[in-house]
C-alpha cells in the first residue's frame, strides 16, 4: 500500500505546536533545534523533565522521614502521585487531609489502583512501584523500561499494561509477580489512511509512536493505545500480541476510554496551536474507528471521566479552568463548573459519585460531588500532582 507521507518540516510544526500547548503541570499528557526541518516534537516525556515546582516545607520533611512503617491505605482514599516529590500522597478525600506520602521512584506521573495494590508510574525512571494498600511498606519496584505514562488493568489474564512513551512499546507486568513478562511493540508507522500520514520514525529524539494512555476493550481481546508522537489510536490484539490497524486518533492525546455500553471510544486531546487546537472531546465509533461525533468542552480538553452506568460522563477544558457535565449516550451539556486554568488531571471515583480534579500548577486537588457539579473539598500543598487513583 502506497504511503503518502507528510513533509517533516509540517509534521514537525504540528507535533510541536500539539506539545507546547499540552504540558504535564504547567501545561499528562506534553523543541525544537536546528532548522524547522529537523524539530524534534516535544510530548510528555519532555515536559516532565522540565523544572518542578518546589515541594512545600512540611511536604519535603515527612518524605524525607520515609518511615520504616507505614499505615494501612484506608478503601475510598485518593492517591495522588506527586511528580516534583517523588512521592504517593495517601489523602482523605472528605477532609482534604493528606495522611501519609510513600517513597516511589523518580518523578511519579501515573496511578493506578487495582486488587488491593496501588501502581505508581515513575517517567524519570522508567519504573513501576507497586505497593500492597493493606501494608504499604510491601513495595516492589518493576523495571519496565524508559518512559511509563499509561498504565491498564487486565483482570482476566492478572497483568498491568505499561505503555512506554519512548520506546514505541507496550509492557507486560505480572501482578502476582510483579515483574515484567513481555513486550508488545507498536507498528513503526500509525495510522496510515490520514492524508499525509505523519513520518513518524524519521524525527529525533523520542522517536516512535509515543503512547501516553491506555485502555482495555470489554472482552479483554483488545488494548487501545492514545498516540502522541502519531496521534493516533493503537490497537493490539492481545491473543496474538500484535498490533492491527490502528484507528485515526486527535492531537495531543492525553486519555482514552471506553464507553460502559462497549460501543464508543471517548478520546481527550489538548491540540496545539491554530488549527490544530482541540476543544471538543472526540466520540469513536469502536468498530470502525470512525469519529461518530465531536463534544465541546473548552480549550485543551485534558481529561475524560465516564460513569459506570454510562449514564453521565464528564471532561475538563485545560486552559479555560473549567470541568463540564454531559448526559449520558446523548452527550447532552448538563452543567459547567469553574475551577481553575490549568488543571489537567480528572478522575472519577468507581461508583461515580465523586470526582476529582488535579491542578499539577498549584499543587491542588478539587474533589467535587458529581451529581450537584459543586466542590466539598479542596487539598492543598501538594507536590505537582498528577496521576491519581481511588482504593476500592
Amino acid at each position: 500500500m502506497r504511503k503518502t507521507m507528510l513533509t517533516r518540516r509540517r509534521f514537525a510544526m504540528l507535533a510541536g505546536t500539539a506539545a507546547a500547548s499540552a504540558i504535564l503541570g504547567a501545561l499528562p499528557g506534553c523543541a525544537a533545534s536546528g532548522k524547522p526541518d529537523d524539530a524534534a516534537p516535544e510530548g510528555p516525556a519532555d515536559s516532565l523533565r522540565e523544572e518542578p515546582p518546589t515541594l512545600p516545607r512540611e511536604a519535603a520533611a515527612e518524605a524525607a522521614e520515609s518511615p520504616a512503617t507505614v499505615a494501612a491505605i484506608p478503601s475510598g482514599a485518593l492517591c495522588v502521585a506527586e511528580y516534583a516529590g517523588n512521592t504517593l500522597a495517601v489523602v482523605d478525600p472528605a477532609t482534604g487531609e493528606v495522611s501519609q506520602r510513600i517513597a516511589t521512584g523518580s518523578n511519579p506521573a501515573t496511578a493506578l489502583a487495582a486488587d488491593g495494590w496501588i501502581y505508581v508510574g515513575s517517567s524519570g525512571g522508567g519504573q513501576i512501584t507497586a505497593l500492597s494498600a493493606t501494608d504499604p511498606s510491601q513495595v516492589k519496584a518493576i523495571s519496565v523500561g524508559n518512559q511509563p505514562l499509561g498504565l491498564c488493568y487486565d483482570g482476566g489474564r492478572g497483568v498491568l499494561y505499561v505503555g512506554d512513551y519512548f520506546a514505541s512499546s507496550v509492557h507486560v507486568v505480572d501482578s502476582q509477580l510483579k515483574s515484567l513478562v513481555g513486550t508488545i511493540k507498536l507498528n513503526t508507522y500509525g495510522y496510515h489512511n490520514r492524508t499525509d500520514p505523519p513520518d513518524c520514525c524519521r524525527i529525533e529524539p523520542g522517536a516512535g509512536r509515543r503512547t501516553v494512555a491506555l485502555a482495555l476493550a470489554p472482552e479483554g481481546d483488545i488494548l487501545y493505545c492514545a498516540n502522541y508522537g502519531t496521534f493516533d489510536v493503537g490497537r493490539i490484539d492481545l491473543a496474538a500480541e500484535a498490533e492491527v490497524e490502528a484507528f485515526d486518533g486527535v492531537v495531543g492525546p492525553r486519555q482514552i476510554l471506553v464507553t460502559p455500553d462497549g460501543a464508543q471510544l471517548v478520546l481527550a486531546g489538548v491540540g496545539g496551536e491554530g488549527e490544530q487546537q482541540v476543544s471538543d472531546l472526540y466520540v469513536l465509533d469502536r468498530a470502525t474507528g470512525k469519529r461518530a461525533r465531536e463534544v465541546f468542552v473548552g480549550q485543551s480538553v485534558a481529561g475524560a471521566a465516564l460513569s459506570p452506568a454510562g449514564d453521565a460522563a464528564w471532561a475538563i477544558a485545560r486552559d479555560d479552568g473549567e470541568l463540564v457535565a454531559f448526559k449520558g449516550a446523548t452527550w447532552e451539556e448538563a452543567g459547567r463548573l469553574f475551577l481553575s486554568p490549568g488543571i489537567d488531571t480528572l478522575l472519577a471515583s468507581p461508583d461515580g459519585a465523586t470526582l476529582f480534579v488535579a491542578n499539577s500548577a498549584t499543587g491542588e486537588v478539587f474533589v467535587v460531588d458529581a451529581a450537584a457539579l459543586t466542590v466539598t473539598t479542596t487539598v492543598t500543598g501538594l507536590a505537582s500532582p498528577k496521576g491519581m487513583a481511588v482504593v476500592a
